[in-house]
Formats: structure tokens, C-alpha cells, sequence
């Protein structure tokens, strides 16, 4: 019993951290940039160029937020610019948007680290908490933004910061600069333009739906609907070939579990063929003592596997509430790989089902062994044992 319990109680604990890990890195990806469903041009994507903006008509907007399932659609008009300030000089990623639209699904307020959070109107910015640490630049510094505008304008502004924000995605950290939507179109000669449509739904489940109807609306020919599986295709690999190498660790532990059941109850068995015997030699059908002892077996093994999940759940609940935070070179390493820093927990009911159904598995298949041999035993060697 002791020997399932810790294997259990391992197993869900490192199954956890697995699935809490996945679980922030798509919630990283959906509500720090993608949003469950963009609307573009077609060849944006492929082509992520301002010459591949779109204009889409205010009444088409107004009647996908009607819809119940839609929680807000973010305007966004995004560009690449070159950032200087002094002798410093870094590519960045522009990214105009509406700042009250925006913070309802990225809650980007929350990540402000200093100044202020900018409004609707303002001709100021918000720097990313590593381009302001590469740049050497502070609050009410400026910075002067330089590219290529819609169809070849020139586009360059003198901007005040505003405000400093730690992204919780480690590359947008390093490169991302916002500019209210307005700024941005006046920016990049590009009025009344957009890039991308970006919408937040209340329902992960609704999304399929959300996305035809969407399509249904819309001209195919012009505009592509990307759902944020599509757009986060590298991310999902990652996860699903890191995933395949859990369950490898998962399968040699519960091998080892295998074993250390399997001979348990080699031993139990072989130490009481004398009692087995004497009990059917007295008058007990064979089959009905194989059923004891399966029975027997199957009480330690759903006591053990109780247990197992009951010694669990308070750590679970702990890292839950208290993820682990990583600190000194693992930052920096984790964060080269473009992950947060933070290794936090799941409580999916799944990992408790899927690891007691692995270890009834395995002692199911471990029962056998005493069956066969309750079935075939000699009673008279039995007894001489």
C-alpha cells in the first residue's frame, strides 16, 4: 500500500506541474496577444506587412459585439519600427491599440510597473520592461520611432513613455511598445486601418461556432478568420512533443510500480499456498478462495490508490494558489526559451482519474497471478509446503 501510495502521490504531482505549465503557456498565448479569434486580410499572416491592413465596415463590428458568446473585439494595427534613444538602437514591434478594449482581455493595466497607463487620446507610450532596460530609457524619457508606413509613407515620431510594463511573455518583454490606435494610424499614414480584429470570448467551448459564424458574415475573399490554434501552431507542438516525453516518465514509473505490485504479490501468494491449501481441502471451492484473495487484493489497492490521492491534494492546492517562481539563471534561461518564469499547478480532475485507472490497470493484470494459481494448485504438494 505504501509503496502504490508514494508512487501515486509522485506521479499526480509531476503530472500536475506538467499540465499547469501547458495550461499558462496557452493562457499566455491567448490573452497576452492572440485572443481566441482574429479577423485579417488575407495574406497578413503570411505576409505580416502594414500594406496588408484592413478596413472593415463599423456596422460588421457592431453586430459581431452583439453577439452574447463575445466578451469584446480589440482593434489593433501593429507594425515593426526601429526605437532609439541616445546611442541605443533595437527592432521593435509597434502595437497600436484601444486601451480600454485592450485591458479587458490582456489586462494589460495590471502589468504596469511604473508611470501611467495611456488613454485613448494621448500621443505618448508604453514600453516593455526589457526594450526600456536594452534602450536605457525611464519614464518621461523619449524615444524616436522610425519604419516604412502604409504604401511607403515615412513614418517617424518623437514619443514621451509614459509607462513601464512587465509582459508576461518573455520575447514581448523584449520588444514590444504600445501606442494608442489613433497615434498608430497617424503613425504609419494608415487612417481608419487595422491590422487584425482580435476577439475574447467568454467560452473556450464556443469557439468553433463563434469562428463560422463569423466566416458566415464575412467575405471569404478578403478576409481570413484565424482561430488562436492556428496561430499559435508552434506553441501546441512544443507542448505536445513535451507532453509525449512526460508520459515516457510516466510509463517507466508506473513500470516500476508494476513490479514492485508484482512482486508483492508473488510473495503473498507463494507464503500462503499451505493456508490456500488447507482451506480447500477442508471444503472451499478454488474458485471461491481466487475470489478472496482478488478481493483482498483489490481493497489494498483502492485503499492505497485513496490515499495516494488524498496525501496529493494538499500540495496541489498549495502550488496552485502558491506557483513556483524561478529566480537567478533560470530566468534568464527559461525566458531565452520564451517561457514565464513560474512553474505553476493544475487541478484537472483528469490527472487523478487517469492515474487511479493506470494503477487499477496494473494490479488488475498483477491478480491474474494468484488466480492461475489458486486454480491450479496441487493440494498435495500444497500441503507438504
Amino acid at each position: 500500500m505504501a509503496s502504490i501510495m508514494f508512487a501515486l502521490f509522485f506521479a499526480i504531482i509531476m503530472r500536475g506541474f506538467q499540465r499547469g505549465s501547458y495550461a499558462k503557456m496557452k493562457e499566455n498565448a491567448i490573452e497576452s496577444y492572440s485572443g481566441y479569434l482574429q479577423i485579417q486580410k488575407t495574406g497578413y499572416w503570411e505576409d505580416k506587412n502594414i500594406n496588408n491592413s484592413l478596413a472593415i465596415d463599423g456596422d460588421i463590428v457592431k453586430a459581431l459585439e452583439k453577439d452574447e458568446r463575445v466578451s469584446v473585439i480589440i482593434p489593433r494595427l501593429e507594425s515593426f519600427a526601429l526605437a532609439s534613444s541616445g546611442e541605443s538602437t533595437k527592432g521593435v514591434v509597434v502595437m497600436g491599440i484601444d486601451p480600454d478594449k485592450e485591458d479587458k482581455m490582456t489586462k494589460v493595466k495590471s502589468y504596469l510597473k511604473s508611470g501611467e497607463f495611456i488613454n485613448s487620446d494621448d500621443r505618448s507610450i508604453m514600453l516593455a520592461e526589457g526594450l526600456a532596460s536594452f534602450l536605457k530609457v525611464e519614464v518621461n524619457d523619449t524615444l524616436v520611432l522610425f519604419s516604412s508606413g502604409y504604401h511607403g509613407a515615412t513614418a517617424a515620431g518623437l514619443y514621451a513613455i509614459k509607462g513601464i510594463l512587465k509582459l508576461p511573455t518573455p520575447e514581448m518583454n523584449r520588444s514590444t511598445v504600445y501606442l494608442p490606435l489613433k497615434e498608430t494610424q497617424n503613425l504609419f499614414s494608415a487612417e481608419d486601418r487595422m491590422t487584425s480584429l482580435v476577439f475574447d470570448l467568454y467560452d473556450l467551448d464556443d469557439l468553433a461556432q463563434v469562428e463560422m459564424d463569423v466566416r458566415n458574415k464575412l467575405d471569404g475573399d478578403d478576409y481570413k478568420v484565424m482561430g488562436w490554434e492556428v496561430m499559435n501552431k508552434e506553441l501546441l507542438q512544443m507542448i505536445e512533443t513535451d507532453n509525449a516525453g512526460g508520459v515516457i516518465m510516466i510509463a517507466i514509473l508506473y513500470m516500476v510500480i508494476a513490479f514492485g505490485i508484482f512482486g508483492t504479490v508473488l510473495m503473498m501468494t507463494n507464503e500462503r499456498i499451505r493456508e490456500f491449501s488447507v482451506m480447500i481441502s477442508i471444503g472451499m471451492r478454488k474458485t471461491k478462495l481466487a475470489k478472496v484473495v482478488v478481493v483482498e487484493l483489490f481493497c489494498l489497492t483502492a485503499m492505497a490508490v485513496l490515499a495516494g490521492i488524498v496525501i496529493s491534494l494538499p500540495v496541489m492546492f498549495y502550488f496552485y494558489y502558491n506557483p513556483i517562481e524561478f529566480s537567478g539563471d533560470a530566468v534568464e534561461v527559461m525566458q531565452d526559451f520564451n517561457f514565464e518564469p513560474v512553474m505553476p499547478m493544475s487541478l484537472e480532475g483528469n490527472i487523478f482519474v487517469f492515474q487511479g485507472i493506470a494503477i487499477s490497470i496494473i494490479s488488475l493484470i498483477a491478480m491474474s497471478y494468484p488466480t492461475i494459481k489458486i486454480l491450479k494448485l496441487d493440494l498435495v504438494k500444497g500441503l507438504r509446503s
